[in-house]
C-alpha cells in the first residue's frame, strides 16, 4: 500500500483500464465481424442467386433456372391468359324463348261492342268492352286458363302467339275478341347472381335483353374493390372467370345473359409480392394485365438508398417447363433420355428467377417493358456492404459507452493531478 506521503499516479491506472477496454473492444470486434452470417438481414444476397459463374448466363442452379433479363427474353414473354365471356355468350340479343312454367301473366281481353261477354256497366251507366283478367301463374302443365275459352297452353310461346290463340278460341263466343298478354313476373327467365362480393338475388330478364354489368348493376354492384373482385359466368356446364376489371374495361365481354345462368363475384385479388431491399414489404393487387416491373417498384416505393443492390432485382415466377427447355437448351439444358429424373422434373412447371441489373440503364429499360403477372415475387437483394454497415454500428454501440467512461476517468485523473 501507498504511504501517506507518496502521490497516488491516478494517470496509470486509467491508462491500464484504458489498455484493457481497448483489449476487450479488439475482441468484441473480431468476434463481430467473425459473426456477419448471424447478422439480421431481409433475405439471401445476390451472389447467393447467381453463383460464381458469369452474371450473364443463363443458368440452372440447385433446381432454378436463373434467367438474366435482355431483349432476347423480353421477346420471348407473353401475357397471361385471358379468358372471355364470347366462347360462351354472345353479344346479340338473345332469342325470345317465350312464356315459361312459373311465370305470372297478365291477359286483358276486348270486345268491338258492348253487351258481349266480356262488357259491362258501371253505376252511370256507362259501358266498357274490356276486362282486365287476375294475374295467373303458369301451370306445371304449361296452360293458363281464359274465361270461356277453357285452358290455352302457353309455356314455350311468345306473347304474340299466346294472344292469337286466345283470339282463337273466343272468335265464337265474343264480339270480334283482342287479347293483350304481357309477363308480369317472368320466374322462368331469371338469371342468379351471387357469391361473397354482393348481395344475391334472381334476376328476371326483360324482353329486351339483360347483359352481365345489368346482371350486376341491379344486384347492387360488387362490395369489394374492383380489383380485388373475379366475376364468372356458368352456363351448360362450363365456367369462364375473369377479373372484374376487365369486364368493365372491356365492352366485348359484356355478354347477355340467359335463363339458367349462373353469375358469380367473389373476392379474388390479383396479388404480387415484394420483399427485400424495398421501400415496404408487402403483398399488393395487380392493376389489370398490363402491370410492368418498373410500375410494381414504384408501388412499394423502389429500392431502398440504404440497404439494396441494385445489380440483385429478381422476379421469382413459375413458367412450363417444356418452354423453358426448349427456349435454353444447349445453354442451360442438355438433352437427356425421357427416363432421367432431370427430364421428369421439366415435364411440368419450373421456378424460374428473372434478374435485373438495375445499375445499367438497359435494365431501367428492360423493367418498363417486363410484365408482372400474379402470384410473381419481387425480391431485392442487399448490398455487400450492409453486413460490414450492420457490424460497425453494433461496434459503434458498444465503443461509445465505454469512450465516454474513459473521457471522464481522464478528467478525473486530470484534477486529482492538478
Amino acid at each position: 500500500m501507498a504511504s501517506p506521503s507518496e502521490p497516488v499516479n491516478h494517470g496509470n491506472e486509467y491508462g491500464v483500464a484504458g489498455r484493457r477496454a481497448g483489449v476487450v473492444l479488439s475482441i468484441v470486434m473480431a468476434g463481430l465481424l467473425s459473426g456477419c452470417a448471424a447478422l439480421p438481414a431481409s433475405g439471401p444476397t445476390a451472389g447467393a442467386f447467381v453463383g460464381d459463374v458469369d452474371e450473364t448466363a443463363v443458368q440452372w442452379r440447385n433446381g432454378y433456372l436463373l434467367v438474366p433479363v435482355s431483349n432476347n427474353v423480353l421477346a420471348y414473354q407473353h401475357e397471361e391468359p385471358r379468358p372471355s365471356f364470347r366462347g360462351l355468350a354472345s353479344l346479340a340479343l338473345p332469342a325470345d324463348t317465350g312464356v315459361g312454367i312459373g311465370d305470372v301473366v297478365q291477359v286483358t281481353l276486348f270486345e268491338a261492342g258492348v253487351g258481349g261477354l266480356f262488357s259491362s256497366l258501371n253505376a252511370g251507366g256507362q259501358g266498357s268492352s274490356s276486362v282486365a283478367l287476375p294475374p295467373q301463374q303458369v301451370a306445371r302443365d304449361g296452360t293458363i286458363t281464359i274465361p270461356y275459352a277453357g285452358r290455352i297452353r302457353v309455356a314455350g310461346s311468345t306473347t304474340a302467339t299466346i294472344e292469337r290463340r286466345i283470339v282463337a278460341a273466343l272468335k265464337d263466343r265474343a264480339i270480334e275478341p283482342q287479347a293483350v298478354v304481357s309477363i308480369a313476373e317472368g320466374n322462368s327467365t331469371a338469371v342468379t347472381v351471387t357469391g361473397d362480393a354482393i348481395a344475391g338475388m334472381s334476376v328476371p330478364i326483360p324482353t329486351s335483353g339483360l347483359k352481365i354489368l345489368q346482371l350486376i348493376a341491379r344486384a347492387g354492384g360488387p362490395r369489394t374493390p374492383i380489383f380485388e373482385t373475379a366475376v364468372s359466368l356458368t352456363r351448360g356446364g362450363r365456367t369462364v372467370q375473369m377479373p372484374f376489371s376487365e369486364l368493365v374495361n372491356d365492352p366485348n365481354e359484356d355478354v347477355y345473359v340467359r335463363p339458367g345462368d349462373v353469375v358469380l363475384l367473389t373476392r379474388q385479388p390479383r396479388t404480387y409480392v415484394a420483399l427485400g431491399a424495398t421501400g415496404q414489404s408487402a403483398q399488393l393487387p395487380l392493376q389489370g394485365y398490363e402491370m410492368s416491373l418498373a410500375e410494381a417498384l414504384a408501388r412499394v416505393g423502389g429500392l431502398n438508398p440504404n440497404l439494396a443492390n441494385p445489380m440483385g432485382v429478381f422476379v421469382l415466377r413459375r413458367e412450363p417447363g417444356a418452354e423453358m427447355l426448349a427456349r435454353y437448351e444447349g445453354t442451360a439444358f442438355e438433352r437427356v433420355p425421357p427416363g432421367d429424373p432431370q427430364a421428369a422434373l421439366l415435364s411440368g412447371d419450373v421456378p424460374v428467377i428473372y434478374r435485373f441489373n438495375m445499375r445499367e440503364p438497359s435494365g431501367l429499360l428492360y423493367a418498363q417493358d417486363f410484365k408482372i403477372h400474379s402470384g410473381d415475387m419481387l425480391y431485392v437483394a442487399t448490398a455487400p456492404f450492409v453486413p460490414v454497415k450492420q457490424v460497425f454500428d453494433a461496434f459503434s454501440g458498444l465503443v461509445s459507452p465505454v469512450l465516454s467512461t474513459a473521457n471522464s476517468a481522464a478528467t478525473i485523473s486530470t484534477r486529482l493531478s492538478n
